[in-house]
């Protein structure tokens, strides 16, 4: 079968060297990889995506501001008409810092925050993080670069996800992105973090109370890492199918290694642009099939007996190899919580 699809959205790591070290962090992320991808390198690489119909970069890392040459990097992609988002912690978020994203027409920001102000310190392991965290929103709003908060959801932060929504909503925050912790990287090593079917099913109940009752000026919620299928969709809205990595998205690791998402463990690659172009990878047959080639039978254990899994393929890839080991097995999934709860229920 040939594919025909395109990878309209670049997640691409920078550079794994980091100022921060994260208890949660998938990606360990600290030092340099070894070998990461030269400056010419990198703009070789972004002439590959016109071809690839690419609409949008992420940049990420690590922390991507870190890398030296980040600045000419997003310059040659806006000179190829490609829009740049940053993903950043705000450690180095200061007007130096917002005059240079304005200079490089950086299109808009994801910002970490992952709790109340003693929470997120915790969790990021940084003594006044979360004060840095809220002056650079406050500096994107005076910049007017369009920012969303992403919030790593996990067991010690999930009771806050109400405070948090208040303390956004006080902020002027328009956009409030939550995404299930994977049990990858230093996850493995922080034991308590970890989400089970109570949080996960305390965690779709906020994300529908919020749709359903949010009051004026609270963040609009946006779902991730298989979160996704819990919000009613709007009128005109496609329902989320499953998994997108190697369908319309792509990872790139900062030594040119290609996953299909950045959440992935390491091993999980498809080839190196090193070694091929991205189109060669992209186009392989052998690239990516555990979302391109999906069966029923292919379900793992958690997700083979429900209803649901021709419409989500068993959630999460990363989550689920992460998790369990194999594809299509998602142990982070809303649905099984909740249908476990009604039975429970209907059984009492």
């Amino acid at each position: 079968m040939v594919f025909e699809g395109f990878p309209f959205i670049i997640g691409w790591e920078l550079t794994l060297e980091c100022n921060m070290r994260c208890r949660h962090c998938g990606s360990v992320a600290g030092m340099r990889r070894t070998k990461e991808l030269s400056t010419k390198e990198a703009l070789s690489l972004c002439d590959q995506f016109p071809d690839l119909l690419v609409r949008e970069v992420d940049l990420t890392g690590g922390e991507p501001l870190l890398r030296d040459d980040w600045m000419q990097i997003a310059k040659h992609l806006n000179d190829l008409n490609i829009p740049v988002n940053v993903l950043t912690n705000g450690l180095v978020i200061d007007e130096k810092m917002i005059r240079k994203m304005n200079e490089c027409k950086i299109t808009g920001a994801g910002l970490s925050i992952d709790g109340p102000q003693n929470v997120h310190d915790r969790i990021r392991n940084y003594n006044g993080s979360y004060e840095k965290a809220v002056n650079a929103i406050k500096l994107f709003q005076e910049a007017g670069i369009g920012y969303n908060i992403i919030t790593t959801v996990n067991r010690e932060n999930i009771g806050f996800l109400p405070s948090m929504n208040e303390a956004f909503k006080s902020l002027g925050v328009a956009f409030w992105r939550l995404q299930p912790l994977i049990q990858t990287g230093r996850a493995r090593k922080s034991p308590g973090l970890e989400l089970g079917d109570s949080e996960m099913l305390s965690l779709g109940e906020f994300v529908r109370s919020q749709a359903r009752e949010a009051e004026s000026g609270s963040p609009e919620i946006i779902c991730s890492d298989g979160l996704e299928y819990v919000k009613k969709t709007g009128d005109g809205e496609r329902p989320w199918r499953g998994c997108p990595a190697g369908i319309v998205s792509c990872g790139i690791m900062s030594d040119g290694r290609i996953k299909g998402c950045l959440s992935m463990p390491d091993e999980v690659c498809e080839g190196n642009i090193r070694d091929q172009s991205l189109w060669d990878i992209w186009f392989s047959p052998d690239s990516f099939r555990y979302t391109r080639v999906f069966s029923a039978d292919d379900a793992g254990p958690l997700c083979a007996k429900c209803e649901k899994i021709g419409e989500c393929k068993g959630g999460c890839s990363s989550s689920s190899y992460a998790g369990t080991g194999v594809f299509h097995n998602d142990p982070s999934c809303f649905f099984r919580a909740e249908k476990k709860a009604g039975g429970i229920k209907n059984e009492s």
